[in-house]
């Protein structure tokens, strides 16, 4: 089966499909649905690591070939990694310590960091408690089952993110641009 875009038919994917006994299986696409996330993985290099971004990449890569654990654990190092480099960034500004803050467990972080970190992944903080429960207790299959769910509720963090800090930016350099301001004088002959 091939399905076009119908805003450029260039854009294609094709599907293949087994029907046996009644029964319709999917074996396979092109583009692969890791060829799809890796364009999803760039939008988000303005917010992510190169290092986070190859491993969203490989999280859905990983998923798409059906291993969902593998897919967790490195959705789970990306929201470690987010909590600790927006703790970082405001440590000193909120007078936080580095001790305090390696005694609490992620959930407590969330809520340290709340003011700092995407509403959404602050409201959603049993996130990390999935993930978690997916590498230590939970199989393939229902790694699997939640994983797209967790790739979404990636995606909108990620989102959240990335337009608080272009907001952020923005901000600056209008404020840099007012500050800076000095209207010319007229000498009152025009």
């Amino acid at each position: 089966m091939i399905i076009e875009c119908a805003r450029s038919p260039g854009h294609r994917i094709t599907f293949h499909l087994k029907v046996c006994d009644r029964i319709l299986q999917k074996s396979g696409q092109d583009p692969s649905f890791a060829d799809i996330a890796l364009d999803e993985s760039k939008t988000y290099r303005s917010v992510l690591s190169r290092d986070d971004a190859a491993e969203l990449h490989k999280a859905i890569g990983l998923a798409a070939h059906g291993v969902g654990i593998g897919a967790f654990v490195y959705i789970r190092r990306i929201f470690e990694r987010l909590i600790r480099q927006r703790f970082d960034e405001f440590k000193a500004q909120e007078g936080w310590s580095d001790d305090d803050f390696e005694k609490r467990r992620i959930v407590e972080r969330i809520e340290l960091l709340e003011n700092h970190l995407p509403p959404f992944l602050v409201q959603n903080s049993k996130l990390y408690g999935i993930l978690s429960r997916g590498i230590h207790e939970l199989d393939e299959q229902q790694c699997l089952s939640i994983f797209e769910v967790i790739r979404a509720s990636t995606v909108i963090i990620l989102d959240e993110d990335k337009k608080k800090k272009e907001e952020r930016t923005l901000r600056e350099n209008l404020e840099r641009a007012i500050a800076s301001y000095t209207p010319k004088q007229t000498d009152g002959t025009n």
